[in-house]
């Protein structure tokens, strides 16, 4: 409340009603003296906090999240100024980081935001092929454990020929592509944002959107890069509840500050392959400031064939701060040449290209796009199969009585427990297939096995039949 009161001190009894020249000198002097004043106290807080530093424990963490959330609730409820709650939630939390760094005395040169300290690397499946040839022997690996189509790429793309220039740079802003994209799916090509995998389209939102001490909502089990995102922005991950492994429209809610900036929505979600239809997304809007962006992370679109699922972008006209996002590394079998794309209203789209560097997708990329876009019979096959090796899959895990959640995407999601998890990874690691075990998603009673040929699934399910 001090400088609350210095304010009310030195401006609000003097403020003129007609401004000059010179009372605008005047008033600025007051805010250099109210600055001064402001200086020295946060110099004296940063005195008392060296002082804290000699009670803590060193060897545990000098963050105490629940104490700076504290302090920003009463801070918050006594503020009477103009300024908005977000931007005090943001110089509090610039506070906080500046005071942890006072007292971890770090001796290193180069330090970091804390929270760029905190990442955890995101390692993705287990293995690739080409990093296990061989496995307890075996020399055929079934990798079913990072959702990549086991069906490849178009085949017109495997005998296509290319014979641009590599010495010169891709078309800048993938404008060809994205003409495309627009042709297929009836969108605004100026309303198409390019991304190198739709990790960094994610990534935009973030960037534009969020500024250090802003808040960013996923769910509980979301998609590992989404707190990844967060902490490299210096932005606070909320964690939304799930219902049944599917995010809550209402924790969601729950979650709601002042301070919140972006929502992700993997949907469908991984690693459950849940998904939101277009009326419980609509719910949600309807319950959100216009102001807070969600993006809805498409990865797995293609693979969802229920009406009241959003294939057609329609979202995106009803709701200027949805962003929908979309790969080419899932149905499309193109997870090689990292390439993805969203979709937005024309003010957001317009925001995300400042952010985007230029000739982020390489020509590649561009030109195999294309000729997997002009394939629609390809990404049929695909998710035709896919929807009948899943029914077979699905239906021989439950003649084995092991329980999995009905997955819209192109893997099976198997809830167990961490030892039986553990042991069915195991099993089928020494007969050379590949699954994930979700542990880093705070899941490790849980399996995601994705969903390959009918002769990998066959293989799979003989090697679980093994388990006694």
């Amino acid at each position: 409340m001090t400088v609350f009161l210095i304010y009310d001190n030195i401006i609000c009894k003097d403020i003129p009603n007609i401004m000059t020249d010179n009372n605008l000198i005047n008033l600025r002097g007051k805010i250099n003296e109210l600055d001064s004043r402001m200086l020295d106290l946060i110099d004296k807080r940063s005195q008392i906090v060296t002082e804290i530093r000699k009670f803590k424990d060193k060897n545990k963490s000098f963050v105490d999240s629940d104490r700076e959330q504290e302090i920003l609730d009463r801070l918050l409820s006594q503020s009477q100024g103009l300024y908005s709650k977000d931007s005090i939630i943001r110089i509090w939390r610039e506070l906080f980081e500046a005071s942890s760094r006072l007292q971890e005395q770090s001796s290193l040169a180069i330090t970091t935001k804390r929270s760029i300290e905190n990442i955890e690397i995101y390692k993705g499946g287990k293995a690739t092929i080409a990093s296990s040839k061989r496995i307890d022997g075996q020399t055929n690996i079934v990798k079913l454990s990072s959702n990549e189509s086991a069906f490849g790429p178009s085949q017109k793309i495997l005998s296509s020929t290319w014979n641009h220039n590599l010495n010169r740079y891709p078309e800048i802003s993938g404008i060809t592509l994205r003409e495309e994209i627009a042709k297929l799916h009836q969108l605004e090509k100026d309303q198409i944002i390019l991304g190198c995998g739709s990790d960094e389209t994610l990534l935009f939102a973030a960037l534009s959107f969020c500024q250090s001490g802003d808040e960013i909502i996923h769910a509980e089990h979301g998609f590992e890069m989404y707190p990844i995102i967060a902490k490299v922005i210096g932005a606070i991950s909320k964690l939304a509840k799930e219902d049944n492994y599917k995010i809550s429209v209402q924790s969601v809610c729950d979650q709601l500050t002042p301070a919140t900036k972006v929502i992700y929505i993997a949907n469908p979600n991984n690693p459950s392959g849940t998904y939101l239809s277009k009326k419980e997304i609509r719910e949600l809007m309807s319950k959100i400031p216009r102001h807070v962006i969600v993006v809805l992370d498409g990865a797995y679109a293609e693979y969802v064939m229920e009406k009241d699922y959003d294939v057609d972008f329609s979202l995106v006209k009803e709701f200027d701060n949805i962003i929908l996002t979309r790969t080419f590394s899932k149905a499309y079998g193109l997870a090689g040449i990292r390439l993805g794309w969203c979709y937005a209203s024309p003010r957001v789209a317009s925001i995300l290209s400042r952010v985007k560097g230029p000739f982020n997708t390489n020509s590649l990329a561009q030109h195999m796009a294309i000729i997997a876009l002009n394939d629609q019979d390809h990404i049929k096959m695909v998710t035709g199969q896919n929807k009948k090796n899943k029914e077979w899959f699905e239906g021989e895990l439950t003649k084995l009585d092991i329980k999995f959640l009905p997955s819209y995407a192109n893997f099976s999601f198997i809830e167990s427990t961490k030892t039986d998890a553990a042991k069915m990874s195991e099993t089928l690691l020494e007969n050379g297939i590949i699954v994930r075990q979700l542990d880093s998603y705070n899941l490790p009673h849980c399996l995601r096995i994705t969903i390959g040929t009918m002769e990998d699934m066959k293989k799979t399910i003989k090697a679980l039949e093994n388990i006694s």
